[in-house]
């Protein structure tokens, strides 16, 4: 028997995110995530492949809110109210090789997270009216993303991640992987053979495994950068050019929450 571990959402690409103890999913992924990004001044995302102190800042959805805050200094902090993109142009932002329509905030936003990440940015958000399709190689016709890098849902195991950590003789912790839903087991990689799987009324589809890049090899509680974390990973977990941690996934039905406790049926 598996069980839902811990659930998290990122409701800023790149940002660190909050963790739940329930969560809504939808076709985009859980209810917020990744729904907002920081573009650079021609639109293209940023994150912490280039910019590796975002790992200091956090985001989350509070009442009505969207807030950004700084994780080790609170009084740090930018509350959004979430009507505030409802009369915001939208303009051209790129995400890979996708190119989504996603509307701007205001001036003072714009200008506040500048002065305080330090380099040149904008806020968007990615509302109802923008559309952004998942490879259609691993898609079901009609299958929509957010700014997560591919697809909706990042799935990973306790076992995973502690026969990682064995490896490397390092007490290794999950959100340097950002996963939305952490899966207790006792099987490490069994996920690789996992094609479905359901969390109380919901359906889950696992269309391909997760391939990692540099983001996992920086701490994100200190922002140190540890290159070992990426290569021990690929000593056992390389195929072709990728190095594999997790496994991506759709939503395909359900209604509700899903909650951290769940039984987790393969």
């Amino acid at each position: 028997m598996f069980k839902v571990e811990s659930l998290h959402v990122y409701p800023v690409k790149g940002l660190a995110g909050t963790s739940l103890l329930s969560a809504i999913p939808e076709p985009r992924g859980f209810r917020y995530d990744r729904r907002w990004m920081l573009v650079d001044p021609l639109g293209g995302f940023i994150s912490q492949r280039e910019y590796p102190s975002l790992a200091k800042w956090e985001a989350s959805v509070d009442d009505d809110h969207l807030c950004i805050s700084h994780r080790q200094d609170s009084g740090i902090r930018l509350e959004i109210s979430l009507d505030h993109w409802d009369h915001q142009p939208r303009i051209p932002v790129t995400i890979w090789k996708d190119t989504v329509l996603a509307h701007t905030s205001s001036t003072f936003v714009n200008e506040w997270l500048t002065k305080n990440l330090e380099f040149q940015c904008q806020l968007v958000h990615m509302g109802g009216n923008s559309h952004r399709a998942i490879d259609p190689a691993y898609a079901v016709p009609g299958e929509e993303v957010s700014f997560a890098d591919g697809y909706p849902y990042l799935i990973t195991t306790t076992a995973s991640l502690a026969d990682l950590s064995g490896r490397m003789e390092e007490n290794l912790i999950m959100r340097r992987f950002r996963p939305n839903i952490v899966i207790g087991s006792n099987h490490p990689f069994a996920e690789d053979q996992w094609q479905r799987i359901r969390i109380g009324d919901h359906l889950l589809r696992l269309p391909k495994p997760c391939a990692r890049c540099q983001v996992i090899t920086i701490d994100p509680e200190t922002t140190a950068i540890n290159p070992a974390v990426l290569t021990s990973l690929a000593g056992f977990r390389k195929e072709g050019n990728k190095v594999l941690f997790g496994m991506n996934a759709c939503w395909e039905s359900g209604s509700g929450a899903i909650r951290v406790g769940d039984p987790v049926h393969v």
